[in-house]
């Protein structure tokens, strides 16, 4: 059975939405744009692999986001830059201790990951 990502999306929605107590704003914007993107970003994945067959095994990220940037319809270069504009922010969250990230950053990748949910979901397979 196929793990379903958009209830990676529905924990982050969970932790933006009402929150755990006594956990402070960073940890918890550091989970809130992790989860948002790993859950937009396999959902992209699979939508991509449905379209063209191929299975990646290296540079998942890279590949997903120029695949979605380069995709012929009007969905396609708004999801493969919000995609890395997320990727780039999960990188903040999950490896860079000196970067502080707000409730405000944390805001900004649940909505552009939903964005790119809700996009991928129009694409037929």
């Amino acid at each position: 059975m196929m793990y379903d990502w958009a209830k990676y999306f529905y924990f982050a929605d969970i932790l933006y939405n009402d929150p755990p107590p006594n956990i402070d704003d960073e940890t918890l914007s550091r989970n809130i744009v992790s989860r948002a993107y790993y859950a937009a970003h396999n959902i992209a994945r699979i939508k991509k692999y449905k379209k063209d067959g191929i299975i990646l095994t290296e540079r998942k990220h890279y590949e997903v986001i120029n695949y979605f940037t380069k995709y012929d319809n009007k969905h396609g270069t708004d999801i493969g830059s919000l995609l890395d504009s997320l990727r780039l922010k999960r990188g903040n969250a999950d490896y860079e201790e000196d970067v502080n990230l707000s409730i405000s950053d944390a805001q900004l990748a649940f909505f552009n990951a939903e964005g790119i949910i809700e996009e991928v979901s129009k694409i037929p397979d």
